[in-house]
């Protein structure tokens, strides 16, 4: 049951009050998201799984789709910073992934070194590495410290641009 606008600031105990009823309370399916992403960016969850077939770990795809399906929502409902966040961490791990599928050890394990890599060995076109770039520069923004100002928060054309580059950077694995 919905709560009334008249209850919906109830207090649930001292200094906690119930969530906007515009809040989502369950997980949407999986069918319903990914037709939503076909929607937005003409992607099916059938040709996003054949692209990174490089993810051989029934876990960690299980894991990567979680994680598209969440970021996606949380971008709609305007929780920019956690779509940005788990966008930027489905990259990373595709990248990880794409890489030890090649046979390509970067110097060191993390986000920044996975797209240097890409780019010295020639896995990505230039323009998909920068975009990779772009996304770890704002998953890297979320960070409290870096928080400074309100110039510095995740926008909503940030939290898009972050989900829509899984499906441009996927597509060029």
């Amino acid at each position: 049951q919905v709560p009334s606008s008249k209850n919906q600031n109830k207090k649930l105990s001292k200094g906690q009050s119930m969530p906007p009823s515009n809040t989502f309370s369950t997980r949407p399916s999986s069918k319903d998201t990914w037709n939503d992403i076909q929607n937005d960016y003409g992607v099916k969850k059938q040709t996003f799984a054949k692209r990174i077939n490089f993810v051989t770990d029934r876990h960690k795809r299980k894991i990567i789709f979680r994680d598209i399906e969440d970021g996606y929502v949380l971008s709609k409902k305007g929780f920019y910073k956690p779509a940005v966040i788990l966008a930027g961490g489905v990259i990373e791990e595709l990248l990880r992934l794409y890489l030890i599928s090649q046979n390509v050890k970067p110097k060191n394990n993390n986000f920044d070194e996975y797209i240097k890599t890409c780019e010295q060995e020639k896995l990505l076109k230039s323009g998909i590495s920068r975009l990779s770039d772009s996304v770890r520069y704002f998953r890297n923004l979320v960070h409290l410290s870096k928080e400074e100002t309100q110039r510095y928060s995740i926008s909503k054309a940030s939290a898009n641009n972050a989900v829509s580059s899984l499906f441009i950077i996927a597509n060029d694995l």
